[in-house]
């Protein structure tokens, strides 16, 4: 052996230590199945204390991580675990508790795909920010396709399956700027921090496409064409509102714009791109959410979604030379969320919210949208679909689905044939779906009498019997949803899993206002409407206690954005119900929210929560207001970039609660937005709040309730 060979193989010895090394950094620079080990004792962080802000090697320049800790506790995240003893009836070898919250928060998710004849790209966080990768096969190791520093937020191919428009922000700012990738590589079209593109759509020849954005006045989005030959935008109409561009015809003459006023009330607009004439397809129908239109092969008909036959939503199809005369294309009590056209116009599939899992519906039809036969799908009761879409520029093209459930995260399917292969699985050798918990769907009473719906996730085994009832209480979380507009669903919920195998139980409740349920349920929380929701997350508490599930002793609830603004009010409303809670970018006064929210924002949330006008009924729903009968231990998060709801929001609660000496911790990221996107950053706060809720209830020695938790001093 000569000298030469020598040096080469004690190289390699050295950087295959060198990457065993890298494996098993906390911030790894990818994160995969070849990242998780079976038990991760030592990702085990050393105990993690507030730091003075510092420059950060992923912040854009300039920027740091700042913490703003107001506390009256020392004590900061460790990540202590308890030993299998806590867990008495579980199988020693089977499901000890192996996870931690770093491994929990890295496991990754791939969803929103699209496909060609070559294979399929899809997002996934398996890099420190959400990028967008390729697979040509199975199961094989993903092609990162986009390298942008702060990641991508949304992406859309062409027709021919060559080209693709990606979207990305900075800092969180949402201030979304438009990128083109060809040729295997990306570069910017339009990036501009002070415009916002809304939403985008190719042509039927992948030679230009349409956007909306707010680029005129920084608060109404109109719509715009660029031709890539040209490389410059053209506006078509200046529209007032915000709208959103969701086709264009086959032959490239029309496009469909959904206006948006409000979740509860929207139209779908047809545009002439040729005579630059607007016609309002849905007028006739009077207040309805009508939404999502799509045009038929023929350019000649419309599929699109709408609520205001009975107030849920189902699907419709129209010819464009008579809008009045449309044709119901769905029934029952399911709600339909989206349209999906397979390329040749010849299918089309209607996904369904059914009390907030998914289900596929679809039909083969001809040019003009009638029906010919009824669509061989995947069937799957338990399921939460993220994203869909047909191969493009392939003769099969199959059907490419993320999916998702309490026992697995977001994997990417494809259907063919009756049959579905699974392309991505990037839990496979960490997670044991016999070990994990899978929600229970329940309904619980309000004050009122109305039926609440919630999902239900009590821990594998640690409930233990009692001679006198059928369980003893033990620690629980009750987390509420944003929105208000929105729903809680099943889908893989690493924080959930966290707590679940500590023994806590979690209960997630969709409160008045949530969508999924029909327009009725969905308009129960408007304006003065407002607390009714919070009496929904109160006597979400209250059932736990009276089904001697939780005790309030060990109570805890937490949530973000709107659900932000609910644990706030719920604390205060009932002050002696829980004995912890935690909100991440919330509301604290609905008049400063209104007035510091991006001016494109302002209108769709003065419908749902009250003018400014009426500033005295807005006082009197925030929390900033009654901050007096707040006692709870308080840790909130925010990101100072926020634009929905601004850092003051949070500045202001703190301030106030100071006054009081109540129990509060406050952490500012400084490079963040509405809710964390960078790797870095969402394991800080998934840290703090699981130690601040462990810390908390560890303190609680209450008589009758599972100690399941392993408390230290």
């Amino acid at each position: 052996m000569n000298q030469l060979t020598l040096k080469i193989i004690l190289l390699a010895i050295l950087s295959m230590n060198l990457s065993s090394t890298r494996a098993l950094d906390k911030k790894p620079k990818h994160r995969g199945k070849l990242f998780f080990q079976k038990n991760d004792q030592s990702l085990t962080p050393p105990t993690l204390k507030p730091q003075p802000p510092s420059p950060s090697a992923g912040s854009p320049a300039g920027r740091t991580i700042e913490t703003k800790s107001t506390t009256h506790s020392a004590e900061s995240p460790s990540g202590n675990r308890p030993d299998s003893s806590s867990f008495p009836n579980l199988e020693p070898e089977k499901c000890q508790i192996t996870h931690s919250i770093e491994t929990w928060v890295q496991i990754t998710n791939q969803h929103s795909p699209a496909a060609n004849q070559n294979g399929v790209y899809f997002i996934s966080d398996f890099r420190d920010v959400p990028q967008l990768f390729f697979l040509k096969t199975p199961k094989s190791w993903p092609t990162q396709i986009s390298f942008l520093p702060e990641g991508i937020s949304s992406f859309k191919l062409s027709p021919k399956g060559t080209q693709i428009l990606l979207t990305s922000q900075v800092g969180g700012d949402e201030q979304y700027d438009l990128y083109l990738w060809e040729n295997n590589s990306v570069h910017p079209l339009i990036v501009d921090r002070n415009k916002r593109i809304e939403s985008f759509e190719w042509g039927p020849d992948s030679k230009w496409f349409l956007f909306t954005s707010n680029s005129r006045n920084k608060i109404d989005m109109d719509l715009y064409r660029w031709d890539l030959s040209k490389g410059s935008s053209e506006l078509l109409m200046a529209l007032e509102g915000n709208h959103v561009v969701t086709d264009i015809s086959p032959d490239g003459k029309w496009a469909l714009i959904t206006r948006f006023r409000s979740v509860t009330d929207s139209d779908v607009l047809l545009f002439n791109l040729t005579t630059k004439e607007i016609l309002n397809v849905t007028e006739n129908l009077g207040l309805a959410a009508s939404k999502g239109g799509v045009f038929t092969k023929n350019s000649q008909s419309i599929f699109y979604i709408s609520d205001n036959n009975n107030g849920i939503a189902q699907a419709f199809l129209t010819e464009m030379k008579k809008p009045k005369a449309s044709k119901l294309m769905t029934s029952g009590s399911d709600e339909v969320e989206e349209l999906f056209m397979d390329p040749s116009r010849r299918k089309v599939i209607f996904l369904k919210n059914h009390e907030g899992y998914s289900k596929f519906e679809g039909i083969s039809i001809d040019s003009a949208g009638q029906r010919k036969s009824v669509l061989s799908l995947p069937k799957d009761d338990r399921t939460v679909i993220r994203g869909m879409g047909f191969a493009s520029g392939s003769k099969e093209s199959p059907l490419f689905f993320s999916q998702t459930s309490s026992l697995y995260p977001a994997q990417v399917f494809s259907w063919q044939n009756n049959h579905i292969t699974q392309w991505t699985d990037s839990s496979a050798n960490i997670l044991r779906k016999e070990c994990l918990v899978q929600e229970e769907l329940i309904h619980y009473p309000a004050i009122d009498g109305k039926k609440i719906p919630a999902f239900l996730y009590k821990p594998k085994g640690p409930i233990t019997q009692d001679q006198e009832t059928q369980t003893k209480p033990i620690p629980f979380l009750i987390f509420i949803h944003g929105g208000p507009e929105s729903q809680y669903r099943p889908y893989f919920n690493k924080i959930f899993h966290y707590f679940l195998e500590r023994g806590y139980g979690i209960l997630a409740p969709n409160v008045r206002g949530s969508t999924g349920y029909g327009r009725e349920y969905t308009l129960l929380d408007n304006y003065k409407l407002r607390i009714n929701s919070v009496q929904d997350g109160i006597d979400s508490a209250k059932w736990l206690i009276d089904q001697r599930l939780a005790h309030k002793d060990k109570l805890g609830v937490y949530g973000g954005s709107y659900g932000g603004f609910m644990v706030l009010s719920m604390i205060e409303n009932a002050p002696d119900l829980f004995s912890a809670a935690s909100e991440s970018v919330g509301i604290s006064n609905f008049v400063t929210f209104l007035k510091n929210t991006k001016p494109y924002r302002r209108a769709l949330r003065e419908v749902e929560y009250g003018p400014l006008t009426d500033e005295e009924f807005l006082l009197s729903i925030s929390p900033i207001t009654h901050i007096n009968k707040i006692k709870t231990p308080l840790l909130i998060f925010h990101g100072a970039n926020d634009p929905r709801v601004p850092v003051t929001e949070t500045e202001q609660i703190e301030t106030a609660l100071k006054k009081k000496e109540i129990p509060i911790e406050v952490k500012i990221f400084s490079d963040e937005g509405h809710g964390n996107v960078k790797l870095k950053n969402i394991l800080e706060q998934a840290r703090w709040m699981v130690h601040f809720f462990e810390k908390t209830f560890a303190g609680k020695k209450t008589e009758g309730v599972s100690s399941l938790v392993k408390e230290t001093p």
